[in-house]
């Protein structure tokens, strides 16, 4: 997390210096404040550098420069000044950083903006406890102690499909209502008694009308009225191709593929495919367009688990394997289970592995 402390009177400059120290991050200061030396030396603890910017713009333009470069802002000053200066650069709950507001006597730690996805809610109590001072947490699901599902699926690497329906789910456990929630995931943990377990494909005669799913799986029979969808990121794409196959040629034959085996794009983790293909430019343009990461592996990497795959003699002679798809889809995977053999579109092989992923509640 890159992490941007900003001060402006010389009490937060102190502060910034003890708070930039302990969690690596970039200090901010007033450039009268930074000519004050006398502070700066007392403040650096056992002569480590600390990196410190003096500024001497105003702060509103200090703020619109470095607000979309941090993923955590910690202000030392008040809330009136922070507010009317981060309003302008806004967007949503998914891009905005962590914002946490501390008085200049460290006394209290604000957590500002973003505080389950951003992680201003865990900034907060980090910075309390380099101050001693109490970390002020207002989010709901935090101070009535329920499951927050932005955090859940944050700390267990899902993403949210359609997060719009967080807030209905939020809403009915902070004011004591029930919500059904269905998995086909290997869960850790025991759900509190306000959240309805569902096995999914089995009959449930209790069903709420809010839910949530957490499944890689895009049909599926759920008995609810808004339903929130958690995606795991636990699947692998194994892809060989001929040279030369186009963006919108990958896209296309990916896209089939998953409908085919009733899977989301947003559960993919990765993509995987021999050395030889790294630097593909049509897989490559693909996955930076769906921000999927990209591995290759080596043929003797490959050969390592080879017999454990039909052969193909067309693909050895190209590439010095006989299976590329299948053989890297596993390759990439942590305890991965070839779950869709190979399928050929139009010179462009894919093959689908799922990792057994426990998910801890």
């Amino acid at each position: 997390m890159r992490i941007a402390v900003i001060a402006l009177t010389n009490n937060g400059a102190k502060q910034a210096i003890k708070i930039g120290y302990k969690l690596q991050a970039d200090i901010y200061l007033k450039n009268d404040t930074y000519a004050n030396i006398d502070i700066i030396n007392k403040y650096i603890l056992n002569d480590n550098i600390v990196l410190i910017h003096p500024f001497t713009t105003d702060f509103g333009k200090l703020v619109k420069r470095i607000f979309h470069v941090y993923d955590g802002l910690i202000f030392i000053m008040a809330c009136g000044i922070v507010v009317r200066s981060i309003a302008p650069y806004l967007t949503n709950k998914t891009k905005d950083p962590a914002v946490v507001v501390l008085d200049e006597l460290g006394r209290h730690a604000i957590s500002l903006l973003s505080g389950h996805i951003g992680g201003a809610n865990k900034l907060a109590a980090e910075v309390a406890d380099i101050t001693g001072g109490i970390p002020i947490i207002t989010t709901a699901t935090d101070i009535t102690n329920v499951i927050a599902f932005d955090m859940f699926a944050k700390e267990n690497d899902c993403i949210i499909e359609n997060i719009k329906y967080l807030k209905y789910v939020s809403s009915e456990l902070v004011n004591g209502g029930k919500i059904s929630f269905y998995t086909d995931c290997n869960l850790n943990g025991v759900l509190p008694l306000n959240i309805i377990y569902h096995k999914i494909g089995e009959a449930c005669s209790k069903a709420c009308k809010i839910a949530v799913v957490l499944s890689n799986r895009i049909n599926m029979p759920i008995n609810a009225e808004k339903i929130l969808y958690l995606r795991p990121k636990n699947l692998i794409i194994g892809i060989g191709c001929k040279k030369g196959k186009c963006k919108e040629e990958i896209q296309d034959a990916v896209t089939h593929f998953l409908y085919q085996n009733n899977k989301s794009i947003l559960s993919v983790r990765c993509m995987a495919s021999i050395a030889l293909k790294s630097e593909e430019k049509g897989i490559i343009d693909f996955c930076n367009e769906k921000d999927i990461e990209f591995l290759t592996f080596s043929v003797d990497e490959i050969k390592t688990i080879e017999k454990n795959f039909n052969s193909s003699e067309f693909v050895n002679k190209v590439t010095g394997v006989g299976n590329v798809a299948e053989t890297c889809a596993v390759l990439a995977g942590e305890k991965a289970n070839l779950i869709c053999a190979k399928t050929v579109y139009r010179g462009i092989t894919l093959a689908l592995a799922e990792e057994e992923k426990p998910l801890y509640i």
